[in-house]
């Protein structure tokens, strides 16, 4: 992955955003509500409320993506993380992570938090591995949700 490069937001990258993230999705899910409000408006959803998008973009292609979106008390949700399938494993999302990870210190929040769903295994595995743990989940954000995660900075 010598030719990655991490972006911050860039309009022109919104079409992939929705895109790889809808992929994903429906590949066990159906898209929920609170999803199309990202995905379809994500300047207005995320950006203009201080969070960031990351790309992951490869020879002008996005390959990945991950939103940094702002809640309440120096917290910040990290979602719609995704790698295209094709280059899953290569180690993309360790970069979005650390990306993702880098911007929440920066902005001096203290806690990061994701919610997910056990189907997703090594998306829980690449999570502990950055130090996030388990809570109880107190969030009804997403239909298909069944567990929560935070990593304190």
């Amino acid at each position: 992955m010598n030719d990655l490069k991490i972006c911050s937001y860039n309009a022109k990258y919104k079409q992939a955003f929705y895109e790889l993230n809808k992929v994903w999705i429906e590949e066990f899910w159906v898209l929920e509500k609170s999803d199309l409000k990202d995905l379809l408006h994500p300047k207005k959803t995320i950006i203009d409320k201080g969070g960031e998008i990351f790309f992951a973009v490869k020879q002008n292609i996005v390959i990945g993506t991950a939103a940094m979106i702002p809640f309440t008390k120096n917290k910040i949700e990290l979602a719609k993380m995704t790698v295209h399938k094709n280059f899953r494993g290569k180690g993309v999302s360790k970069i979005l992570m650390n990306s993702c990870i880098s911007y929440a210190k920066n902005n001096n929040n203290r806690e990061v938090f994701l919610i997910s769903n056990s189907k997703l295994e090594t998306a829980k595995k690449l999570y502990i591995n950055f130090g996030f743990v388990e809570v109880p989940l107190d969030s009804k954000k997403y239909l298909r949700g069944d567990y929560k995660m935070n990593l304190t900075l």
